[in-house]
C-alpha cells in the first residue's frame, strides 16, 4: 500500500518553463488527500520558492528542502541542519579555488557574488523567493544549508570526482547536468524521507519517489517504488526501479494519477 508520495521539482514535477499542470495536480492532490497519502515535494530549492508553487496546498504538503537539511510541514519547520562554520569556510576556499560561479543558500535567502554578473542573477533568480548580490561570501549572515558551484557539464564527473576524493569531510551531488552541490557529509533527500518515515509512522517500502539528477539518488534507493525521468543522468536511471516520459509531458502527474486509480 502506498502512504507517501515524493517529488523532486526541476526536471521532474516542473516542465522546463518551471510551470506544471495545475488542473491534473489538484485532481491527484484530491486523491491522495482521500486516500490518506501524504505528498511530499522534495527539491534542493529553497523552502521558500517551494512555498509558492503551490500555494492553495502548502499547509498540507510536507517539504524536504535543500536536499534534506530542511523540513517542513507547509510554513512549520520540523528540522533543520545548517552546515557548521568550518566547512562552510572550507567549502568557501573550494568556490575560490575552482573559479566558477557559484550560489550560498541559506534559511532566509540566496545569496551570489557580484562578479558573477548580472546575467547569472537573473538566470536563478527563479529559483529563490529571496536572492541577494554579495561583494563577499564572509558577509552572509544566515544559517547556510548548502553551497552550490555551476561548471561546465562535460567537465562535472572530473570535477566532482576529484572533489570527493579531495575533501572527504564535505558531501558533493550533481544537483543538476553542471552543478555541483556541497553540503553537511551525508545529507540528502532520503535524509528527510526518513526523518518523515519515523515521524508519520510510514515504512520506506511504502513510500514512492520521482528524481531525476545526482541529488535524488539516495531517495531513489530508499524508498519501495522509484521512477526516474527518461530525460534523468544515467546515475538516477541506475537508482530507479521504473524509467517514465518526461517534466515536459506531466509524466509524473500521469504516473501518480494511475498508482491513485488502479
Amino acid at each position: 500500500m502506498i502512504k507517501l508520495i515524493a517529488t523532486d521539482m526541476d526536471g521532474t514535477w516542473l516542465r522546463e518553463d518551471k510551470t506544471y499542470d495545475e488542473a491534473m495536480f489538484v485532481r491527484i492532490f484530491d486523491l491522495m488527500q482521500e486516500q490518506n497519502i501524504k505528498f511530499v515535494v522534495a527539491s534542493g530549492n529553497q523552502h521558500a520558492n517551494l512555498l509558492t508553487r503551490f500555494p492553495n496546498h502548502c499547509d498540507k504538503i510536507y517539504f524536504v528542502a535543500e536536499n534534506g537539511a530542511m523540513i517542513t510541514q507547509g510554513k512549520q519547520i520540523l528540522r533543520i541542519v545548517d552546515i557548521p562554520d568550518d566547512i562552510y569556510n572550507l567549502m568557501l576556499n573550494i568556490v575560490d579555488e575552482l573559479s566558477y560561479p557559484s550560489i550560498v543558500s541559506g534559511v532566509t535567502g540566496g545569496y551570489i557574488l557580484k562578479k558573477s554578473g548580472q546575467e547569472f542573477y537573473l538566470e536563478n533568480y527563479k529559483y529563490y523567493k529571496n536572492l541577494k548580490q554579495m561583494d563577499d561570501y564572509k558577509e552572509v549572515d544566515d544559517r547556510i544549508f548548502k553551497v552550490s558551484i555551476v561548471v561546465p557539464s562535460e567537465l562535472m564527473p572530473k570535477i566532482i570526482t576529484d572533489l570527493r576524493y579531495r575533501y572527504p569531510e564535505i558531501g558533493f551531488v550533481a544537483g543538476s547536468a553542471n552543478t555541483i552541490d556541497m553540503s553537511t557529509p551525508g545529507m540528502n533527500k532520503a535524509v528527510g524521507l526518513k526523518y518523515l518515515s519515523y515521524k508519520l509512522g510510514i515504512k520506506s517500502s511504502e513510500m514512492v519517489a520521482f528524481g531525476d539528477s545526482g541529488n535524488d539518488v539516495g531517495m531513489l534507493e530508499y524508498v519501495g517504488h522509484s521512477f526516474a525521468m527518461g530525460t534523468a543522468l544515467p546515475e538516477a536511471k541506475k537508482a530507479a526501479k521504473h524509467i517514465i516520459g518526461s517534466c515536459d509531458e506531466s509524466a509524473v502527474q500521469y504516473k501518480i494519477l494511475d498508482l491513485l486509480t488502479r
